[in-house]
């Protein structure tokens, strides 16, 4: 009878340990993606600062796309390399969420500089709140969409 209630006890608790310590791993996994993700996006920052085309390209995947939380604009990442000169560009509060390969990545942003065609370059002072969406594809992670929203008047306290 003891014996019996051993396995039986053995049988409930077993697997009770066993998916404790799954759900222990895959915290584990997502706590190390989330850490290389909020990385990779300080590099990505430090690439726009840099203007090193090279990390960018690396970081941004061919069908990146930056667009207003709204949808009433949008611009592809060619145009977006050719027409735009970053003087200053710093992120904040940069949150991770992993959800397998794909990862949300919210933060808080500010940036100024000129923008438009080289004839037509004209000032701009922006901030404002960002999800940069990460896609993993062969163990790489790149951005593949930024949705932002640019907010009024001047930014209150930096970063």
């Amino acid at each position: 009878m003891k014996n019996t209630i051993l396995i039986a006890v053995l049988l409930l608790v077993v697997p009770v340990l066993l998916n404790a310590q799954e759900v222990a791993h895959s915290s584990a996994i997502s706590s190390a993606a989330e850490a290389e993700l909020v990385s990779l996006t300080g590099a990505w920052i430090e690439a726009v600062n840099a203007k090193d085309r090279t990390k960018l390209e690396e970081l941004m995947a061919p069908d990146f796309s930056l667009q207003g939380w709204d949808g009433s604009w949008r611009v592809e990442r060619a145009k977006w390399f050719a027409h735009i000169d970053i003087a200053e560009y710093h992120h904040s509060a940069i949150v991770a969420h992993v959800y397998g390969d794909v990862a949300a990545i919210t933060s808080r942003w500010y940036w100024r500089g000129n923008r438009g065609t080289a004839s037509e370059k004209k000032p701009f002072e922006e901030h404002g709140y960002v999800v940069d969406m990460w896609r993993r594809n062969s163990g790489r992670w790149q951005v593949v969409s930024r949705v932002t929203v640019v907010l009024n008047g001047k930014e209150e306290g930096g970063s």
